[in-house]
């Protein structure tokens, strides 16, 4: 009897708890903030890639419960300097400087629930200016 109990008690708990995907934000109200500390990366998908000259791969993430895009930079394998990462659509407009360290990094969203485009300006180990731009499927 005390394990269904303590069964029962589990099972209330888990149905009481706030839902730990839901995003805290959507539409112009995502615009400058974290895709992950709000919420929106759940469930993104991959709207762009291009392949960065120095290593790793550029990426336009979609949202569709925050309607966003950003900018991620996977398995980056560094350079000379900051990644300097911009994404905007038709109206609204949102840059962001990540470290160029070796890794995994991302800018902040925009609101776009259409045409959106992203673009990561970076200094490779050569002193060589480089650029990876995206854009989404409706552009």
């Amino acid at each position: 009897m005390k394990s269904t109990s303590l069964i029962a008690a589990a099972a209330l708990t888990l149905l009481m708890a706030p839902d730990a995907q839901a995003a805290s934000c959507s539409g112009r109200s995502c615009n400058d903030k974290d895709p992950v500390a709000t919420g929106c990366s759940s469930g993104s998908t991959v709207a762009d890639t291009a392949s960065m000259y120095t290593g790793g791969k550029a990426e336009l993430r979609w949202s569709p419960a925050c309607r966003t895009n950003w900018v991620r930079i996977s398995n980056y394998s560094g350079g000379d300097s900051a990644l300097r990462i911009t994404v905007w659509s038709s109206s609204d407009h949102v840059g962001f400087v990540a470290p160029g360290t070796p890794g995994n990094h991302w800018g902040n969203m925009v609101y776009a629930p259409g045409c959106a485009r992203g673009e990561v300006l970076y200094v490779d180990a050569d002193g060589v200016h480089r650029t990876a731009r995206l854009a989404s499927s409706a552009c």
